[in-house]
């Protein structure tokens, strides 16, 4: 640990300039400063999980097309695959960790990386998931690093880990304004296409967005997946889109507010 004293001693007027900021617009700046600091990253965002309602991002520094992807394009669907997600659903722990500690065998050959990850162009991610201290409310902060880069090491966790305890109690002093539970997607994707698709054409538009394969959309409706494929294809020629990820796109500009 001898090698990071320098690092640690650079860190504390960091530290301080964020704890200082806490409720002003400097606040994320500050932190993000100081958390690359301790471990060197593209990007960061502040994400709140509430149990199975869709995320509500409450800070990112991405610019309006990355915004798009990573945030109105995620909260339509694909945060159901994140691994982030499903570790948050199946009780990990507070603290720092590592997205390859998290995922799947074979994540980098998954529907998420395939949809989503591979769109944003990261090549690694770490997340500080702190906890409310609501009931399955949690902030995480995600670290994210692009395909130039070099995946994060456990040096960089131990560091942020050490560094946890602050970081949390300050994001949380800062974020946590709102305890509201977030509508959840089922209710915000209600009225998605309405009037415009067949009530099964809905049911298997609204899998497709959950993340569901053509085989488990067929076993979860008694179809067979030739039929499904009939329902997208019928689906998709109302919307007047050819593809799947047009279809999140639609969808996200329908959550966001917008006429679609």
């Amino acid at each position: 640990m001898h090698d990071d004293a320098p690092r640690l001693a650079d860190w504390s007027p960091l530290a301080a300039r964020f704890v200082a900021a806490i409720g002003t617009e400097d606040f994320a700046v500050a932190l993000t400063a100081a958390l690359r600091q301790l471990a060197p990253f593209d990007t960061l965002m502040a994400t709140f999980y509430r149990g199975s309602a869709t995320p509500q991002t409450v800070h990112h520094d991405l610019d309006e097309t990355q915004a798009l992807v990573s945030t109105r394009f995620y909260e339509s669907g694909p945060y159901l695959l994140d691994p982030f997600y499903m570790a948050l659903r199946n009780g990990v722990r507070p603290g720092v960790h590592l997205l390859f500690d998290l995922a799947p065998d074979g994540f980098v050959r998954s529907e998420y990386y395939r949809t989503f990850y591979r769109r944003i162009k990261m090549t690694d991610e770490m997340g500080l998931f702190i906890a409310t201290g609501r009931t399955e409310e949690w902030l995480v902060l995600s670290l994210a690093r692009g395909l130039q880069s070099a995946r994060f090491s456990r040096t960089d966790a131990a560091r942020l880990s050490a560094a946890f305890p602050l970081v949390a109690a300050a994001s949380l002093k800062h974020w946590d304004g709102g305890a509201g539970t977030a509508p959840s997607t089922a209710d915000r994707l209600a009225s998605f296409a309405a009037g415009r698709l067949s009530p099964r054409e809905r049911d298997v538009v609204y899998m497709i967005l959950n993340g569901r394969s053509t085989r488990a959309i067929a076993q979860a409706t008694g179809i067979s997946e030739g039929t499904v494929k009939v329902h997208r294809r019928h689906a998709y020629a109302k919307l007047s889109i050819s593809s799947q990820a047009e279809l999140f796109s639609l969808a996200a500009r329908h959550l966001a507010g917008e006429a679609v």
